[in-house]
């Protein structure tokens, strides 16, 4: 069996169609009450998804998509996380993943991380770096 090691944090500003390092990605008061959101950036044909979640002052920002199937996680709205709130959710094979670390800790991908995004919070809003 493979150890899978947690990857670096994406910087936004590095992608073809990713924000400014410093740009606001959202404030946090306009998440919605279940915490999540998801975030695609364009830039012609390119794409960037990523998606912020937050459970209680925990807040985490990833690549919205998934290690194993490369889909995102979330197949409708805004909703990332398990029916019991402990989990992130891959709602196309049910892998579910640490809140924190994005760690698969049960599912297809196993072992595997969801890549996180380099961000700062300052005040209400969090913001590329």
């Amino acid at each position: 069996m493979s150890q899978h090691k947690a990857p670096s944090p994406l910087r936004l500003s590095s992608r073809p169609a990713g924000p400014t390092e410093g740009s606001l990605l959202v404030k946090i008061s306009d998440l919605p009450p279940h915490g999540g959101l998801d975030i695609l950036y364009k830039n012609g044909d390119q794409r960037t998804n990523i998606f912020v979640q937050r459970v209680g002052d925990q807040i985490s920002i990833f690549e919205n998509r998934c290690p194993h199937a490369g889909t995102p996680l979330n197949m409708a709205g805004d909703k990332f996380l398990n029916l019991d709130g402990t989990y992130l959710i891959c709602r196309t094979h049910g892998a579910l993943f640490d809140q924190t670390s994005g760690k698969c800790v049960t599912g297809p991908c196993k072992g595997e991380y969801l890549r996180p995004i380099a961000f700062e919070r300052r005040g209400d809003g969090l913001f590329s770096l």
